[in-house]
């Protein structure tokens, strides 16, 4: 009976592509998806105040366009990320002296708690500090997702792991941003307040299931070689070591320029729908959710497509990203202008879905590649440092945005050009094409020089 109950799991778990989850029992499998649940929900509260503005400016006595622009899509995103990016940095050196597991729960917990508080927030400072205090959750949750997941899965099915991870961060930006146009619809009074409730408070219960529940994976546990989980401990050398691998070094790089147009989309663009194309909030939210939907099928399809060329020639790859990231450059300024211009509002809807999946492709490739070339003890830092270039990204995104909003009335312009920043994280992935094969040669030569 137990063998034919394992036999069904290793297949439905072969046709997700998560096969190598049987090696770690019932509780890796529990563990790993209540992983994905806490990543959906931690997600989705960070765009929820995109399709509110406005809204919960007025709640709080802010009025005028351009101030609430200013606080609500400039300070706070800065502040939240600069947070974010500290908390992160930190998980490096916390995950090698403490329980990755028990990090993980604090930083949902420390995320999670002020999420659902700033629904009872009565002032711009109490929205501000609270905001501001969620950053703990999604700093401290990306270093520790992508270390779990580097030791649940061999380089042969990494991409695939890190699509799904990322698709449950994707969709739990989406879910939130549909579900806050919804609600702020349906009462522009309270309505944004009831979505931080709905997008926080289920986080606590996946949290207790994999308190309860779930263990970690070995560190290291997935490479062909052993690796003493206990041997070693991240120090400041580490750090500087990581930014000698050029494969890093371009990861790194394209992830600052290339963040700064997701400011547009997460914090802008369906205000941009709303009061240029004169679009019902509830019709802007869901063209946004169109473009939600695109990336979600570039986000998993773009790891699986990632994965099968990473088999058939690593380099491939960072071709892949590249390219995808260059030409989603078109599509995306096209949606600032195409809407008074396409026949029909199912052209405007299928642009949405393209440019969605042309954006996406890169997300669940780019940690995969950085999995692949660093060593198990050092993939809590290469994230931490992958995280804060991504939330300084995401933090100057849309103050960049807000600043040219402010000098010119054509808010097409300003966000075109946030866009037009994806054009140098293309080219970074030069630097991760050249390098890629020989860095990821070398971390296992160093491992098995370890072992040895």
């Amino acid at each position: 009976m137990n063998q034919k109950k394992s036999k069904q799991e290793t297949t439905y778990l072969r046709f997700f592509g998560l096969a190598e989850l049987v090696n770690h029992g019932p509780r890796g499998i529990l563990a790993f998806w209540m992983i994905l649940g806490m990543a959906f929900f931690l997600f989705g509260d960070q765009n929820l105040i995109a399709p509110n503005m406005k809204n919960i400016g007025a709640s709080l006595g802010i009025t005028d366009p351009y101030e609430v622009d200013w606080k609500f899509g400039g300070i706070i995103p800065v502040l939240f990320f600069i947070l974010g990016g500290l908390v992160s940095l930190s998980m490096g050196y916390l995950s090698q002296a403490f329980s990755r597991k028990h990090l993980l729960i604090a930083t949902v917990l420390l995320g999670e708690i002020p999420c659902f508080l700033t629904a009872y927030a009565q002032n711009y400072d109490q929205f501000l500090v609270l905001r501001t205090l969620c950053g703990f959750g999604l700093g401290g949750i990306f270093p520790l997702l992508f270390s779990l997941i580097g030791d649940y899965f061999s380089s042969q099915s990494r991409a695939i792991a890190t699509g799904y991870v990322s698709l449950a961060m994707g969709l739990g930006v989406g879910v939130g941003q549909l579900l806050g146009g919804i609600l702020g619809e349906a009462d522009p009074i309270n309505g944004w307040r009831a979505s931080f409730i709905y997008m926080s408070a289920p986080s606590f219960f996946f949290v207790a299931v994999y308190l309860l529940f779930c263990k970690e994976p070995k560190r290291g546990g997935a490479e062909e070689v052993g690796v003493d989980e206990l041997s070693h401990k991240i120090s400041l050398k580490d750090f500087k070591l990581l930014f000698e691998n050029k494969t890093n070094l371009g990861a790194f790089l394209q992830g600052l320029p290339g963040c700064i147009p997701w400011g547009v989309f997460f914090v802008y663009l369906a205000d941009y729908y709303e009061h240029t194309y004169h679009l019902t909030k509830e019709v802007s939210a869901g063209m946004i959710t169109f473009a939600a939907i695109g990336i979600f099928i570039g986000t998993f399809f773009g790891g699986v497509l990632g994965q099968i060329l990473y088999n058939i020639k690593k380099t491939y790859q960072p071709l892949l990203c590249m390219g995808t990231t260059f030409f989603g450059v078109f599509p995306a300024i096209l949606l600032l202008y195409a809407f008074d211009i396409v026949p029909h509002m199912g052209l405007f809807i299928a642009l949405n879905i393209f440019t969605g999946i042309m954006i996406s492709v890169t997300g669940p490739n780019v940690r995969a590649v950085l999995l692949n070339v660093n060593e198990p003890k050092s993939r809590s830092a290469i994230f931490s440092i992958y995280n804060l270039t991504d939330d300084l990204g995401k933090g100057l995104g849309p103050v960049m945005s807000a600043v040219i909003l402010g000098l010119t009335p054509d808010r097409g312009l300003a966000l075109s050009i946030s866009i037009l920043f994806w054009i140098p994280c293309a080219l970074a992935w030069l630097l991760v094409l050249f390098n890629y094969e020989k860095d990821e040669k070398n971390m296992h030569l160093l491992l098995k020089q370890k072992t040895t």
